[in-house]
């Protein structure tokens, strides 16, 4: 028997180009007026493939259509492709972040998402008072995050600068707290986009590590994105 840990049906993300939400009010009462009489949202039937570099003749873009998958318990998928494919929009699904136009995502247990360099960081805390911060949001309590925190800070390699401003930091120091705090609060799923790619070599071979680690002996599941 298959262990299934996430599973995607049909996923699609439509966007509407140049509008903040769903666009005009007339298109929002279209779209009721739709599912009031149980039909499908007219604006599904519309949309120009997600290519930036050419003109298009719609307002509405499709970054993904019809996306199915499913991953096991201790599996490592890699999500490759060119900007712009959908890979960041998909992640931000399954870490539920942003929902999709249709189908829907199923996945069993906690998931810690690295979606963007200081995602949930305060400028004005300390790398310290971040962590704690952080693991919250992931859903760690704060005796769990206490227990985890030397670890963290050991494999950050930011110990000199734990109880400075993260403001000060520089966008590597950023990213390796950050994959600090989501690698050691032990979630079932770890989504971790391109932000790897602003740490040094150095960092991007241990933070490498460090999830086949996780994947192994702990038997979580890691996406990892990349191009």
């Amino acid at each position: 028997m298959k262990d299934i840990i996430l599973k995607a049906e049909n996923i699609s993300k439509q966007y509407r180009l140049g509008q903040v939400g769903t666009g005009t009010l007339q298109h929002d009462l279209n779209r009721w007026w739709h599912q009031v009489r149980g039909k499908e949202n007219p604006y599904l039937k519309i949309g120009d493939t997600n290519d930036r570099a050419t003109k298009g003749e719609s307002d509405y873009v499709w970054a993904l259509q019809d996306i199915n998958f499913e991953v096991e318990r201790g599996e490592v998928l890699g999500i490759i492709g060119k900007n712009g494919a959908g890979k960041s929009t998909l992640l931000k699904i399954l870490s539920k972040v942003t929902a999709p136009t249709t189908g829907s995502i199923k996945s069993r247990g906690r998931i810690a998402s690295l979606l963007e360099v200081g995602t949930g960081f305060n400028p004005e805390l300390t790398g310290k008072e971040n962590i704690y911060l952080n693991g919250a949001i992931l859903g760690m309590t704060k005796k769990e995050i206490t227990s985890k925190i030397d670890e963290i800070i050991d494999f950050s390699g930011c110990v000199r600068y734990i109880d400075t401003p993260v403001k000060r930091y520089s966008s590597g120091m950023t990213v390796r707290l950050a994959f600090a705090v989501a690698a050691f609060l032990e979630p079932e799923i770890l989504v971790i986009d391109e932000v790897l790619a602003v740490g040094d070599a150095e960092f991007q071979k241990k933070a490498i590590g460090k999830m086949q680690d996780i994947s192994r002996q702990g038997g979580k599941t890691v996406l990892f994105v990349s191009h």
